[in-house]
């Protein structure tokens, strides 16, 4: 396993840095989340920056449609080494008891097989508009509480977009924009609170790249844990087709959506 300075903390009842970085998440607004850079070694990373090209890889998702433009991974891609490499780190019981360290949160599972994570990549025009992530996974039904987004963009500036922006929804504003800059990662909460995305598109001639997991505990009870599929927020910038899809998104019983998805990707 790499060598990551944060897992040697936990050794200390009373780390500083940790209780330091536990009380940024907590006290985060509009939600739980924090920002660290050099999380994991460059080394590593740019390893898996050289082996990100999803041309080369089987089962590869393709979405494209008003709400998203990006291409990802899925449950069946058979990941490059490193970036495997990367994930196994992450999945491991040692990064688990990093992550209720910071976030208070106990009996976290990762997801192997990466549904709705894994390698992400925004090319040129492409953009990602504000939402909630699905809250269970639909094949254990566990209920998604965390992601981790680790970034791999070398010199990217603010003027190529696709900052990740993390919203208010009332009154419906934009609290927080987060550069994706290489070897920077953000750890959020998921709930009904966690609008974000990247609707500020990603400059002509630059590819955005990351390497996401989410993390589950067991089905909890009561009004914070319904379940939800993705779903999408209106916002100033939207255009109007934009806008009337979400609106649609959210009168449409899941069961029409999902026949709408697939029919897109068949085609």
């Amino acid at each position: 396993m790499a060598e990551l300075p944060l897992l040697r903390e936990l050794e200390q009842p009373d780390s500083p840095v940790l209780d330091r970085l536990g009380q940024h998440y907590a006290t985060a607004r509009p939600f739980p989340y924090l920002v660290m850079d050099d999380l994991f070694p460059a080394d590593l990373l740019e390893s898996a920056l050289r082996e990100f090209n999803l041309s080369r890889l089987n089962d590869v998702n393709d979405f494209r449609n008003q709400m998203q433009t990006k291409r990802s991974t899925s449950m069946a891609t058979v990941l490059p080494p490193t970036v495997q490499r990367f994930f196994n780190i992450v999945h491991a019981a040692p990064f688990l008891r990093l992550l209720t360290r910071l976030t208070g949160i106990t009996g976290l599972v990762p997801d192997p097989y990466l549904y709705g994570g894994g390698m992400h990549e925004v090319a040129g025009q492409g953009h990602f508009q504000v939402h909630l992530d699905f809250s269970h996974h639909p094949v254990t039904q566990l209920e998604n509480r965390l992601v981790l987004i680790t970034y791999l963009n070398t010199d990217w500036k603010h003027d190529d977009g696709g900052g990740l922006e993390l919203w208010h929804a009332t009154p419906r504003r934009r609290a927080v924009a987060i550069r994706p800059s290489f070897a920077r990662t953000v750890l959020m909460e998921q709930s009904a609170r966690s609008w974000h995305g990247h609707p500020q598109v990603v400059r002509s001639g630059r590819v955005r790249r990351a390497l996401i997991a989410y993390f589950y505990t067991a089905p909890r009870t009561g009004a914070g844990a319904r379940s939800r599929q993705t779903q999408y927020l209106t916002t100033a910038g939207q255009s109007l087709s934009q806008r009337l899809e979400v609106i649609l998104r959210r009168l449409a019983p899941p069961l029409l959506m999902d026949v709408a998805r697939a029919r897109r990707r068949r085609h």
